[in-house]
């Protein structure tokens, strides 16, 4: 591609006379092209096309209906960064890229921000030293997000009959979105939940928030006794409708609950990476967590298998620590089978080892 090819680019991006459908149009023959591109084209691409996408997506509101056309723009926009080879390429740019998505975080639907989280991660697990000074800021973010657990569960509240999915929920819409454009009445147009109050977006931030207190120990002590009781409320937090038959709940409850217990085990896993390396600070809260551990493997639906097997390696990592001795009292429940694999026929094919393991750790320390 022509050096003259990404000014041109460029140049009607940044064009405020263009329609969105036509920015969309140029943004994926951009996203398409980028497969083809050599190493020194990305180096320009860089150099010359990031700064216009990162005025787009900083500079116009996010859109909360899935079709669009801005937010398909800037879907294919973040799609854009997220296929760049995170290689030496990024490194001039990294840290104003990574400053740029969190503050994106802040704003966005949860689809795009989970794109962005998703990016985060995989640059700062390849650029830890350039950006420590990211890691204050993300810390505070991550809070933030889980602060907003019981706003989550709260707009699961509108989803608890089939009618429901007909009527939008105008909490969960930004009131400055945009047009929703001539395709919002297909079929498979939905609202989109804004990211800090989606459960699908705090999935992501776990996984980040280890990478970087494992890059800045200078942080750690003061998060994990700040972010404790937001964990743990979290991990309180009951699914709706969780006693009804399937055929009793809508698709989006379903969807939600399903959202929402993915979370929960992912905060788990969060919880035993705490319990390894700050024991001290989760001890008095030992009998709470054990207790906790026990009722999300109860309230794990059978179908969910990924998600019960990292509630079990989880549980695991948190037995091999002093607060054990909070499990000892329940110990008579985790020999129940039904409690540790469930019922579904998957599991309990795939699932006992992980059990077994489980149940050999404590047991011994009893």
């Amino acid at each position: 591609m022509a050096i003259t090819n990404f000014e041109v680019y460029a140049t009607r991006l940044r064009d405020d006379k263009l329609s969105v459908k036509l920015k969309l149009t140029i943004a994926h023959e951009l996203c398409e092209s980028l497969e083809f591109f050599q190493l020194q084209d990305y180096s320009r691409f860089v150099s010359i096309l990031w700064p216009v996408i990162r005025d787009l997506l900083l500079k116009t509101p996010a859109v909360f209906m899935s079709t669009a056309p801005e937010q398909k723009l800037r879907s294919t926009l973040l799609e854009i960064i997220q296929r760049i080879p995170h290689s030496e390429v990024f490194r001039p740019i990294v840290l104003e890229v990574v400053t740029t998505l969190v503050s994106l975080v802040k704003v966005e639907n949860e689809d795009n921000a989970v794109v962005c989280l998703k990016v985060i991660y995989e640059l700062h697990r390849m650029y830890r030293q350039l950006l420590e000074s990211v890691a204050q800021p993300f810390l505070e973010l991550a809070s933030e997000i889980y602060r907003n657990a019981d706003q989550m569960l709260k707009a699961m509240d509108s989803m608890d009959t089939p009618a429901s999915l007909s009527t939008p929920n105008v909490n969960l819409m930004s009131p400055s979105a945009m047009s929703p454009g001539p395709d919002a009445g297909d079929a498979t147009s939905k609202n989109l939940n804004k990211a800090m109050s989606s459960f699908k977006v705090l999935t992501e931030v776990p996984i980040i928030v280890v990478s970087i207190i494992q890059a800045n120990r200078r942080h750690a002590e003061q998060f994990v006794t700040n972010i404790l009781p937001l964990i743990l409320h979290m991990l309180e937090l009951s699914q709706k409708g969780a006693g009804l038959q399937p055929e009793f709940t809508s698709h989006s409850l379903r969807a939600a609950n399903s959202d929402l217990i993915t979370a929960q085990s992912k905060t788990l896993s969060f919880l035993a990476f705490f319990a390894r390396g700050f024991t001290a600070l989760l001890l008095p809260s030992q009998d709470r967590i054990a207790q906790l551990t026990l009722n999300l493997l109860c309230a794990c639906p059978a179908e969910s298998t990924a998600t019960r097997k990292e509630m079990l390696i989880a549980t695991r990592h948190v037995v091999s620590t002093e607060i054990r001795k909070a499990f000892v009292p329940l110990a008579d429940r985790f020999l129940d089978m039904q409690v540790l694999v469930g019922s579904g026929l998957a599991s309990q094919c795939i699932l006992k080892p992980f059990a077994f393991s489980l149940l050999a750790d404590l047991m011994h320390h009893i």
